[in-house]
């Protein structure tokens, strides 16, 4: 299998073994229970295999690749954004009844990039604008936000998609905590 064969392989099985911890926890029954603890164990082990040969392939193409294409993608972002009367603010919301609507995209944008073997990058070339204080978020923050972002992903020397998936989770606690909470 391929780096990118060994993802989807991944993520299938982080899935079923999501679902065997709901069913674990909610279901009444102790001799299902008992059957799903068992299928757990197996599929974690076989997540554990799996983890290790995504770590240890020698064709890494893929994760480059998707690292180089979450770089761009930020790229994308800090030119967009940058294009609007620098008066404004952009919106948190951009228009929806989400009221992060922006980072969700952002996230969605880099979260694509990560699982699917993607040969391009969104254009965020639509955002919307905003003076409304409750609904905004500074282009000069965002931007330098962004820009680190770059600069953590070019610090990632050799990427594989487990390194990639802990940035991604760490880049969203950075969303939230800088921008949300």
């Amino acid at each position: 299998m391929n780096e990118i064969e060994l993802l989807k392989e991944l993520i299938d099985k982080k899935r079923i073994a999501h679902d065997l911890q709901l069913r674990i926890e909610i279901w009444t029954i102790e001799n299902d229970r008992i059957r799903f603890v068992q299928e757990l164990d197996n599929v974690s082990a076989e997540i554990e295999v799996l983890e290790n040969q995504i770590v240890e392939i020698e064709n890494k193409a893929y994760s480059r690749e998707a690292r180089s294409s979450m770089i761009d993608q930020f790229e994308r972002y800090i030119t967009e954004i940058n294009r609007a009367n620098p008066a404004l603010s952009l919106s948190r919301n951009q228009g929806l009844i989400v009221e992060n609507e922006l980072f969700s995209g952002i996230v969605r944008d880099i979260n694509y990039l990560l699982v699917d073997r993607v040969f391009g990058i969104h254009i965020p070339a639509y955002l919307q604008y905003t003076n409304d204080p409750n609904d905004s978020v500074s282009i000069p923050e965002l931007t330098q936000f962004l820009r680190n972002e770059i600069n953590i992903l070019r610090q990632i020397e050799n990427p594989n998609y487990l390194i990639l998936w802990q940035y991604k989770d760490e880049f969203i606690e950075r969303i939230r905590e800088q921008f949300i909470e």
